[in-house]
């Protein structure tokens, strides 16, 4: 399934693609797509997946210079399974675009958005790490709603056994990634310490429910134990409890 495309420039939608060849070296453009093939139209078409990067340097410059058809996939919050891989690819035109353009310059030196973590980030996790080990933790998804689920949930009660720190799951980074051994890993919750609110819409790979716990103060390792005590995720004025991917 090909993206959408800018003032119908490219093909879009579903097409047929024959001839396929994967990491074939192009002797005339001195690149090595991650795959390509013929279009219904006799085109040639190039396919580069993106996992670790996205399509740099020279070869993204060869694309645009030579006016190269080529899609470019995000596949990194993708499930390894290779039927719902399939369906992706061919059901969905969903996390891919046209290679058209060069990216913009990178900022300078010093204009960085990011925010330095609080060393007592790392601690939190680890105490977060202990209460669940030794008891459970107990969370408020629809504290805020009208559901007849509103309710907390001790997830130990409703079967979540595992908790690893600092791991990732269809290419999403979590502080805390808990799920449950005996229901084939399914329903997995991502813990993070944060020092601010996520910006709205950004992506995360389905199936994955997130708690971001955001500090707006942090004090010390006295002080974080008690505001979680007995696992028990309850904002209060220096900290919030937010929640993503969680049905009423």
């Amino acid at each position: 399934m090909l993206p959408a495309s800018d003032r119908g420039r490219f093909p879009s939608g579903s097409v047929r693609i024959r001839n396929v060849e994967v990491e074939k070296w192009d002797d005339r453009y001195s690149i090595r797509p991650d795959a390509e093939g013929i279009m219904e139209n006799g085109e040639r078409l190039l396919i580069e997946f993106y996992v670790s990067h996205k399509v740099d340097g020279k070869k993204r410059q060869v694309i645009v210079d030579n006016h190269l058809k080529c899609i470019e996939i995000d596949i990194n919050y993708q499930a390894l399974d290779k039927q719902e891989l399939k369906e992706f690819l061919c059901e969905s035109n969903e996390d891919r675009k046209w290679i058209v353009s060069m990216p913009p310059p990178s900022k300078p030196a010093g204009e960085s958005f990011s925010y330095s973590r609080n060393p007592m980030y790392e601690k939190t996790i680890d105490i977060l790490k202990e209460i669940f080990d030794e008891g459970t933790i107990t969370i408020h998804p629809f504290a805020s709603s009208f559901s007849k689920k509103n309710k907390p949930f001790n997830l130990r009660e409703v079967g979540y056994d595992v908790c690893e720190v600092n791991t990732k799951w269809r290419g999403f980074k979590s502080d805390l990634l808990l799920y449950r051994s005996q229901k084939d890993n399914k329903g997995h919750i991502s813990i993070n310490i944060r020092g601010r609110r996520r910006w709205d819409g950004f992506r995360y790979p389905k199936g994955l429910r997130i708690i971001d716990i955001v500090f707006y103060a942090i004090g010390t390792e006295e002080s974080t134990r008690q505001r979680l005590k007995d696992g028990d995720l309850v904002g209060d004025l220096g900290m919030k409890i937010e929640y993503f991917g969680f049905k009423a």
